[in-house]
């Protein structure tokens, strides 16, 4: 027998070149064969859940590798990186295994190739062709941002000659395509040449290792990359469907004792399982549930979600297997009749011969009751359904998923609860208050919330309806209900309060349902994004730390308290910039807060996120709360524009000769050349619309806000007060940074460096203009005739104390208007 298989595991017969790339295997058709099973066709490429685990899985390992090649990359990347020694292509093994080895890697580049072109598969060749450059790229784009360079050794062995070139080949970037390119393939690939492509590779990788030629976090990013990019080309592209068809289901039932004449695909949306419609010799129809290693995959997924997103749901583990998944299902569903619940009869569990797992149950005929109209859902109906499901609670058995979809009516009249694919048993109090809330968001979708409460009312009891209602928000319902109503005018919050007078619950006693808020999601956001922002800094921290330490600390309390006064001017701008009072303290809090979120936003964006919530929590109306805090950023503007004039004519400096400006000629080209991209881009309707509109809106906005300011002197003088208060006290700052390490500049041209040097970093696309201002202050200060080096540590020390040292305040006031609930 050949090593070879096919697709499907077969024995391989023909040409080996054929089974390299083998056919997909055949999908399902609407035809019936002989015996009324599903003939084979061509199928399309299917997004397998397992590639997105993949594809998660492999991004995490990219983000450590990365993550620790920041931290320490003298170590691991760059001069002090060590390299193994004892078998270097200067030795006679060593010389051998490099030859080996790229012999190996030209053989397999060419036979991928030939193979490819000779199936034809054009398609998948420029697929691996694309995710191998791309993946090589973004090894080398990495490497060059985490600063990679040869380290003696690794030089000299890359250097030595070898069998096909030196022995720098295969390097990491022709790994990382190699990686990309096995993983993306190996959908299409027999099981012994997946298995054969990985032995290669883990040989090239040991080969390298060994032979002193690639250093080792190279290949763990080179690996790391390699499986990402393919993991973003199979969830994008899809791969071949490899899940049985209606010819297999009809094997496994026969196998198990149950054949039939008959399986087709059923025309239902399955959730949690594929489902199909069979028939026996008898005349007995079945409903026949198919669960693969794929949906397995997404419902692990499914429930990791939300356990990161969730708490106190009653979400349950998965199932060990498959088996037992299909088992535990078949177990709730004779349970359930058991119970006297209308439920469909289960007649028999088997599994296929690629190890997925099938449940049999008896055919309901009917519709479900989701797409059954509300005028046609009698009050009898849903008394059967809620007597159905007091059953269940009874019995101890949590249906997990209890909406109209999985409720089908009978041609009879009487309700059937079908797919126990997420049930439980031994349900607990909230699993149990969960169907309840479920169910009742769902009828009240298709027949008005009153009648849904009066008949679970009816029938449950008022006493059986009160714990739902904590739980009747949209978290805690499945998608498919909150999608059902949300095309409903606040129909949920209808429910909620016919269900809380009906029960007598507290209306606004909300279920804490979310392990993870939006807002913690932000902090993370924020932490991340400080350390990211931060690193660059760390290489500088020996020198900015000499320079602290040499600079005269007497200035420093004095630049501490000016820092400090900039939010309370902050705070009266704010406070300034809506018709409505605000208070001061919780308005300063407000402004550190911002400084703490501003670390991580460009051009301030986080810091109006923030105010803006601010006003709207401090009573304050959303749409005045948005054009107040644009209004206080204009005003911002116009303050910092008039200081910028005062500073330089009173300076005597000249523009360009502190920041050696380009020529005339040259700005109005570069502001020539804007005018006309904006230009043609507010001639077309995207710009039209997604510009120019937001930008009238805006200024529409805050020049009604203006008016309403305008009217009261004392709200005016804190807008235009507070502005200024806050850009001086960042000059005064500034000041006494270039006064401790050098005192001959005056106050006037110190004033005037800093206002233009802020005007020119605010458009770096970088928190609090990190990087472009400290450049443009080093610029302006030597521009006016001050040493290079004590112009470094005057923007050093000014950086440290106004913008890293208000990290830990901004972070605790974070805290403080998060606890009192300001934001």
């Amino acid at each position: 027998m050949s090593a070879l298989t096919d697709v499907e595991g077969r024995p391989s017969t023909g040409d080996v070149h054929a089974q390299l790339v083998a056919d997909p295997p055949p999908r399902p058709s609407t035809e019936r064969g002989a015996q009324g099973v599903s003939g084979p066709l061509h199928p399309p490429r299917y997004r397998h859940p397992g590639d997105v685990i993949r594809l998660i899985m492999s991004g995490v390992i990219l983000v450590a590798a990365l993550v620790v090649s920041a931290v320490i990359p003298e170590r691991l990347l760059r001069s002090r990186a060590a390299t193994v020694s004892g078998l270097e292509p200067d030795t006679v093994p060593g010389e051998l295994l490099t030859g080996l080895l790229q012999v190996v890697a030209v053989a397999a580049i060419a036979a991928v190739v030939a193979v490819l072109l000779r199936r034809r598969r054009f398609r998948l060749l420029t697929t691996l062709v694309g995710g191998a450059v791309f993946a090589g790229v973004v090894l080398a784009a990495l490497e060059r941002l985490l600063g990679y360079s040869v380290p003696p050794d690794l030089a000299t062995n890359l250097a030595r000659d070898a069998l096909v070139t030196n022995a720098g080949f295969p390097n990491p970037l022709v790994l990382a395509g190699a990686v990309a390119v096995t993983v993306t393939v190996a959908p299409w690939l027999a099981r012994s040449w997946r298995r054969a492509a990985w032995i290669v590779l883990g040989s090239a990788a040991l080969v390298r290792v060994i032979t002193g030629t690639i250093l080792p976090m190279e290949l763990v990013l080179a690996f790391a990359i390699g499986a990402v990019v393919a993991g973003v080309l199979l969830v994008a592209f899809g791969a071949p469907d490899r899940r049985i068809g209606p010819a297999e289901v009809a094997s496994a039932l026969a196998a198990s004792g149950m054949p039939v004449t008959s399986v087709v695909p059923a025309i239902v949306v399955g959730r949690g399982a594929r489902p199909f419609l069979a028939s026996t010799a008898d005349g007995h129809r079945l409903f026949v549930k198919v669960l693969g290693q794929d949906e397995r995959d997404a419902d692990l997924l499914y429930r990791a979600y939300r356990f990161v997103r969730l708490r106190r749901l009653g979400d349950a583990r998965p199932a060990a297997s498959l088996r037992q998944a299909v088992e535990h299902q078949a177990l709730v569903g004779l349970m359930a009749e058991q119970a006297g619940a209308h439920a469909p009869h289960v007649d028999r569990v088997a599994e296929a011969a690629d190890g997925s797992a099938l449940l049999a149950m008896s055919q309901v005929d009917g519709r479900s009751l989701e797409q059954v109209p509300g005028d046609e859902v009698t009050d009898d109906v849903l008394d059967r359904l809620w007597t159905d499901v007091e059953r269940l609670h009874r019995a101890g058995i949590a249906h997990r998923s209890l909406r109209t979809a999985n409720v089908v009516l009978g041609d009879n009249g009487v309700p059937w609860i079908v797919d126990f694919s997420f049930s439980e048993l031994a349900a607990t109090d909230r699993q149990v208050a969960v169907d309840v809330a479920e169910l009742l968001a769902s009828l009240a979708a298709l027949v008005g919330p009153e009648r849904a409460v009066e008949r679970a009312s009816a029938v449950i009891g008022p006493e059986s309806v009160a714990p739902a209602v904590p739980l009747l928000q949209p978290l805690a319902l499945s998608v498919a209900t909150r999608r059902a109503v949300k095309g409903h005018e606040d129909l949920l919050g209808r429910t909620r309060a016919v269900a809380a007078a009906s029960s007598g619950q507290p209306l606004d006693d909300l279920a804490r349902v979310q392990r993870v808020r939006p807002r913690t999601l932000l902090m993370i956001a924020v932490l991340t994004g400080a350390f990211y922002f931060l690193l660059p800094q760390v290489a500088q921290v020996s020198g900015a730390w000499k320079a602290f330490k040499s600079a005269n600390f007497a200035w420093v309390p004095f630049m501490i308290v000016m820092s400090a006064l900039t939010y309370l001017g902050a705070a009266l701008g704010i406070i300034g910039s809506v018709p409505q009072r605000v208070a001061l303290v919780p308005a300063v809090l407000a402004q550190t807060a911002s400084s703490f979120v501003n670390r991580v936003t460009p051009a301030s964006i986080g810091g109006m996120v923030l105010n803006t919530r601010f006003l709207a929590k401090s009573g304050v109306d959303p749409a005045t709360a948005v054009a107040g805090v644009g209004l206080n950023s204009v005003a911002g503007g116009i303050v910092h524009a008039l200081l910028l004039i005062v500073f330089f004519v009173w300076s005597g400096s000249a523009l360009g000769r502190a920041f050696k400006v380009p020529s005339g000629s040259k700005v109005l080209g570069v502001v020539a050349l804007v005018l006309a991209l904006a230009g043609a881009m507010l001639l077309t309707r995207w710009g039209r619309r997604k510009v120019l509109a937001p930008v009238v809106g805006a200024v529409r906005s805050s020049a009604v806000n203006l008016r309403g300011v305008a009217k009261s002197p004392a709200k005016l003088t804190l807008l235009l007060g507070g502005s200024l208060m806050t850009t001086l006290a960042y000059v005064c700052a500034f000041a006494g940074a270039v006064m401790a390490v050098s005192g001959h500049l005056s106050v006037p041209k110190i004033g005037a460096v800093f206002l233009g040097a802020s005007a020119v970093a605010a458009a770096a696309p970088t928190p609090g203009g990190l990087g472009a201002l400290e450049a443009a202050l080093v610029a302006g200060l030597t521009g006016v005739g001050m040493a290079s080096g004590p112009a470094v540590t005057a923007v050093l020390t000014y950086r440290l104390v106004t913008y890293w040292l208000p990290v830990l305040p901004g972070w605790l006031a974070w805290h403080v208007l998060q606890r009192r609930e300001y934001v």
